[in-house]
């Protein structure tokens, strides 16, 4: 598991795991950024939404995948598109198919699926040969974007990627949902997949199941019902043991990072994958607080998230050892200067980037 990393600092009063994953629900802030929705059709008939930051500009593209039954407006999705556009970067939130709002197929999606992630990256590759990618997937979408590189290998078209508050044991968290406070996360989950389940009705697959929606008591119910039979797995064991994140770490073949608290309610210690599971190009940072997709803290002008500034700085970081093989016209001369003002330092707006467990 390694030592926790000592860059992120909560105040005292935020200390507490709870306090942490339920605080940026309370967040009245928007974090004001204009993006651009689109919904595009896919090859097998059905459509997925993407929001889109700085869609016609140049430079590096920062695919974003929400946690379950996340959404663009999810409080850790807009501070970081808000600190991408502050520093004029590019960025495309890809929404889950049939999470939020209903698909027209019967499967949505799940902690293995990557066809959206790799129609979106071969689109994009498509348009914009050269351009740069990036991915981070928040919880779930951690799970996504992993299993999406195990699959690819040196053919994923992504330079680096991430993951915030990943899960390493499906079958963990789910058993991990039932416990006290966080009964009330996985309520707050499930009522959004009935929801969309109930609004999809009208299709065969819904239809019969329908009758099961009232009884089911948490995710893993819902897995069993829905999840797992609507995607070819046997039972929702079936579907946590073929999917799980953790299993695929030894696969990875690109930069990446992982940034988990120490703390996260969902993820048990033991769960965490030992020293020898990462290659070295895979890091694994612990905060000693933050919650699920929590990190907050205080600075001098208000409340800030961790993340963002930590996973840019990543980002970046690989971009600049990628220079000595790309054209400025490649790098984007916006992202130079970024990287020019991140090396004066900005001390008072955001903490030191975390120390890499060891």
């Amino acid at each position: 598991m390694g030592e926790p990393a000592s860059g992120f600092q909560a105040p005292w009063w935020l200390r507490h795991s709870h306090v942490q994953t339920v605080a940026p629900h309370l967040d009245p802030r928007r974090f004001d950024v204009a993006i651009e929705q689109r919904r595009h059709e896919l090859p097998d008939g059905d459509f997925v939404d993407v929001h889109w930051l700085n869609r016609e500009g140049s430079g590096p593209l920062f695919i974003l995948l929400p946690g379950m039954q996340g959404t663009p407006d999810s409080t850790y999705i807009r501070a970081l598109l808000g600190e991408l556009s502050r520093r004029g970067l590019r960025a495309a939130v890809l929404c889950h198919r049939g999470g939020a709002v209903p698909n027209r197929l019967a499967p949505f999606y799940h902690a293995g699926f990557t066809e959206h992630l790799g129609w979106l990256v071969a689109t994009v590759r498509e348009q914009e040969p050269t351009t740069p990618l990036y991915a981070v997937g928040f919880s779930l979408g951690g799970s996504m974007v992993i299993r999406y590189l195990a699959q690819t290998g040196h053919h994923s078209h992504l330079r680096a990627a991430a993951a915030v508050s990943l899960t390493f044991d499906l079958a963990s968290t789910a058993a991990r949902a039932y416990e006290g406070i966080n009964q009330l996360y996985q309520l707050r989950v499930l009522r959004s997949y009935q929801r969309v389940a109930r609004l999809k009705g009208h299709l065969p697959e819904y239809a019969s199941r329908l009758g099961a929606l009232s009884g089911l008591r948490g995710i893993r119910d819902f897995d069993e019902v829905f999840t797992a039979p609507l995607h070819g797995f046997s039972d929702a064991q079936g579907y946590y043991r073929r999917c799980s994140s953790r299993q695929f770490l030894g696969d990875l073949q690109t930069p990446f990072l992982i940034l988990n608290a120490g703390d996260d309610p969902l993820v048990a210690p033991d769960t965490l994958p030992s020293p020898g599971e990462l290659r070295s190009h895979v890091q694994l940072e612990l905060t000693p607080h933050g919650g699920h997709l929590g990190f907050m803290y205080r600075h001098a002008s208000g409340f800030g998230y961790y993340p963002p500034s930590r996973l840019i700085s990543f980002f970046l970081q690989e971009q600049r050892e990628a220079h000595e093989s790309l054209s400025p016209d490649v790098v984007g001369a916006r992202v130079l200067a970024v990287e020019a003002a991140d090396e004066g330092g900005r001390a008072d707006q955001h903490p030191p980037a975390a120390r890499a467990a060891q």
